[in-house]
């Protein structure tokens, strides 16, 4: 960004300017929300905002702050009533604050929608039909109100009793200065003929090429939906021979190659558990469920499985049926016997119960501008 004064330019002003460096430095310290407003100010002041650097710069400066933290609750489920998003501050969750309420533009019944993840204050959602077919992605800045949807090359059409079992990632390459999407392409019930010979299909959408390219790789049966560290996406593989639990699944970004590594040492792989990976202060973290006993493992040297670390231990008041992951300020949000949502505060020991329906999706945000 150059350095040549700001204010006053086209909005008929004679004022003292401020110089622009000067003007940047306030302004990154502003909630999206403020300099969306000021962008009208005058015509230097919506340029400076609207530079990708500057982007870059208060989306970096809001991750360090508190204040610019927020828990997204999206009901954009199949039996959605609302198609709104609530937008909860960082503070603890035992006495929830009221909410702002955001419309979700692209939310069109009956179809249906998932969470794909967030990543830079950007929302990735799914969208399918009513049976089971594929039919886009969607990318939302809940903060800027902007969103572009995103068609697939080859939707596929979901089946309970086998065939296409797609998981996605969402997720951003640093050393490219790009975000992306990484759709896996399984196939359960390879005992039946027509899905016998059938490999796996892995796609990579480029935002900044606007395109999608396959990749030439094996890659497991993979479920749970993706969690982005340290330039990997993460999953969990399946055994489908074993019934149960295999490994974690990483891809490189940037490199775009796929390598795993084991779960700690003592996690049952059976299905009758609940396993889910999540982030904790910037560490992988698991959690295994075995009904209301609750247990959390930390990855304290990240690729090094010898490093895994079991952090938590306590009891939820019923079977835990659904992990959504920690907060900001490291509190774990959980769905207890497919119905009520809870948070257990690991300071306090304490869980509680949120006055928050089964179908929400909940998710940590950060305040941004990046453009959809």
């Amino acid at each position: 960004m150059s350095s040549s004064s700001s204010g006053g330019d086209g909005d008929g002003g004679g004022g003292a300017k401020l110089p622009h460096d000067v003007a940047v430095e306030i302004l990154k310290w502003l909630p999206a929300r403020s300099l969306l407003r000021f962008r009208c100010v005058c015509r230097s002041w919506r340029s400076a905002i609207d530079d990708p650097r500057f982007v870059a710069l208060h989306l970096s400066h809001s991750a360090l702050h508190a204040s610019s933290r927020h828990l997204a609750c999206l009901d954009c489920g199949d039996d959605a009533v609302q198609n709104r998003c609530s937008l909860f501050p960082n503070a603890p969750l035992a006495l929830l604050p009221p909410p702002s309420q955001i419309e979700i533009p692209f939310v069109a019944p009956p179809n249906h929608y998932a969470l794909v993840g967030s990543c830079n204050g950007l929302i990735c959602v799914s969208e399918s039909s009513s049976d089971g077919t594929e039919r886009a992605l969607y990318f939302w800045n809940l903060f800027t109100r902007k969103h572009k949807a995103v068609r697939l090359p080859r939707p596929e059409r979901m089946r309970p009793q086998g065939g296409a079992h797609v998981v996605l990632g969402f997720c951003f390459d640093a050393k490219s200065n790009d975000y992306r999407v990484v759709r896996i392409i399984g196939y359960l019930g390879i005992r039946r003929r027509r899905f016998r010979n059938k490999k796996p299909r892995v796609e990579v959408y480029s935002f900044r090429t606007d395109s999608w390219k396959t990749l030439e790789c094996e890659v497991p049966l993979l479920c749970d939906s993706a969690v982005f560290l340290n330039g990997n996406l993460h999953w969990y593989s399946v055994n489908e021979e074993a019934g149960g639990y295999g490994s974690i699944v990483l891809f490189n970004v940037a490199d775009e190659v796929f390598d795993e590594i084991a779960l700690p040492e003592g996690i049952s792989p059976h299905f009758e558990f609940v396993l889910s990976l999540t982030v904790l202060n910037d560490s992988l973290a698991v959690f295994f469920g075995d009904g209301e006993a609750c247990f959390v493992w930390v990855m304290k040297d990240y690729g090094v499985p010898e490093s895994w670390t079991k952090l938590y231990t306590f009891e939820a008041t019923g079977p835990v049926t659904r992990l959504d992951g920690f907060t900001w300020n490291g509190e774990l949000l959980m769905e207890i016997n497919f119905e009520e949502r809870v948070s257990w505060n690991p300071i306090t020991a304490q869980l509680s119960i949120l006055p928050l329906l089964a179908r929400y999706e909940l998710l940590p945000v950060v305040e941004s501008l990046v453009p959809p």
